[in-house]
């Protein structure tokens, strides 16, 4: 008896280490996800703000792509008028050009003309008439003879008239001259007003021209950095969905550990002095077995010699939860039935062991395998080797602990039930 309590708070004391490792774990897991959950919001916060800043630009180019448009076309008309004032320019010279020609031949014909009109008074002179002699001697020029009335009374009409309309035809050219020069001067200006104007809204056109640029720049660079950023957020989140999938399994493992330590300890309990052999409790059962394939419950292995069986028995103070097959080292162990592998890994009670869920709230159980075939997640046929015989953990010897749970609701929370109900040797 002292024996089997030593046992037992062996038991008790490796399920306390091994579920306390678990929960620390699980506890180092849950700060891990809180901190990556906090880096991925941040992550995503500074995408959203980085996706605003760059919808903000693509609005700010549009709208400036448009008013570039609107100078090209302000430009344009100034370009126009600019080519429409040099050709006025170029015609208003021309004819300013032709205009002082036209001036110097009139002062020319005018010239001639005051000089055929004093030889004419030359000749008056001579013949006694020296009324022209004083006039021509007191005029200072054609402007002031021209204006003599006394002059105008005693020549003829001829050369009256001749002379006033040369002083006519000389005083329109001045007067057309002018008023070309004028012109010249107007449209030189506005000439320079455009190019003034050309000159500002090309100046302005190069600065936008330029903001494009840099804002495309910007852009691209910013494209870049919400593309690093959704790369960093998609690492983050893998790195998430590992962290989950560990506090997953770390909780799996603490259950299983739990189940796996009751187990034992309940069958540390019913061996009594550790020996296997030798037990009043012993059931011999005979005749061999051959696993079937099938889609039924099969025996789990090659041999049917119970060396323990299921339920309460007062020499031991408890229960035992399922039934051990005594079997050779390296035996092979069968799956009962079909269905998905849940557990296939070590507890430190149960050594190598491997859980099936058949669904419907059914499990069956394999302890103390030598060695596992199976993972986690794979699906098995009934009479399918999934392990073999062993004595890891708890064991005093090389056996199989073969146990059937039903009402289980996706973990080790249903109850235990004699697993002859559902297979026989």
């Amino acid at each position: 008896m002292k024996r089997l309590h030593t046992r037992l708070l062996s038991v008790v004391m490796a399920f306390v280490m091994a579920f306390s490792f678990n929960l620390t774990a699980l506890a180092a897991d849950e700060n891990d996800k809180e901190e990556k959950e906090q880096q991925i919001e941040a992550l995503e916060q500074e995408k959203e703000e980085q996706n605003q800043a760059l919808d903000s630009m693509h609005t700010d180019k549009a709208n400036t792509e448009v008013e570039i448009e609107s100078l090209d076309n302000q430009l344009s008309s100034v370009q126009t008028e600019i080519d429409t004032t040099n050709s006025e320019l170029e015609k208003t010279e021309a004819e300013l050009e032709q205009t002082k020609k036209d001036l110097e031949a009139a002062q020319e014909k005018e010239k001639k003309q005051y000089e055929t009109l004093k030889l004419r008074i030359k000749v008056m002179y001579k013949k006694g008439d020296t009324g022209y002699l004083e006039i021509l001697l007191a005029a200072e020029d054609i402007t002031s003879l021209l204006n003599s009335t006394e002059y105008i009374s005693k020549i003829s009409d001829y050369d009256s008239n001749l002379l006033q309309s040369l002083r006519d035809t000389r005083t329109q050219i001045e007067a057309l001259e002018k008023q070309q020069e004028e012109e010249v001067a107007r449209i030189t200006q506005l000439k320079e007003e455009l190019e003034t104007q050309e000159t500002e809204l090309q100046g302005i056109l190069d600065e936008k021209a330029a903001y494009i640029q840099s804002l495309n720049t910007t852009i691209e660079y910013t494209e870049e950095y919400i593309q690093e950023l959704e790369e960093n957020i998609s690492m983050e989140q893998q790195a998430l969905a590992e962290i989950e999938a560990e506090i997953r399994a770390a909780a799996a493992a603490a259950a299983a550990e739990a189940a796996a330590a009751a187990a034992a300890q309940e069958e540390a309990a019913a061996s009594g002095d550790g020996e296997s052999s030798g037990s009043s409790y012993v059931e011999d059962v005979s005749g061999a077995y051959k696993p079937s394939y099938g889609g039924g419950w099969v025996w789990p292995s090659d041999t049917t010699y119970l060396t323990d069986t299921f339920g309460y028995q007062d020499w031991r103070g408890g229960n035992h939860n399922g039934i051990d097959i005594g079997a050779g080292y390296g035996s092979p162990i069968y799956a009962a039935a079909s269905g998905t592998v849940w557990i296939a890994g070590y507890s430190s009670s149960a050594g190598n062991w491997v859980v099936i869920d058949h669904g419907g709230g059914v499990l069956s159980v394999y302890m103390h395998a030598s060695a596992l075939y199976v993972s986690s997640g794979q699906y098995v046929s009934a009479g399918q080797s999934i392990a073999a015989v062993g004595s890891t953990g708890w064991s005093t010897g090389p056996h199989l602990h073969f146990g059937v749970m039903v009402g289980s609701s996706g973990g080790y929370d249903g109850y235990w039930v004699d697993p002859l109900g559902y297979v026989s040797p």
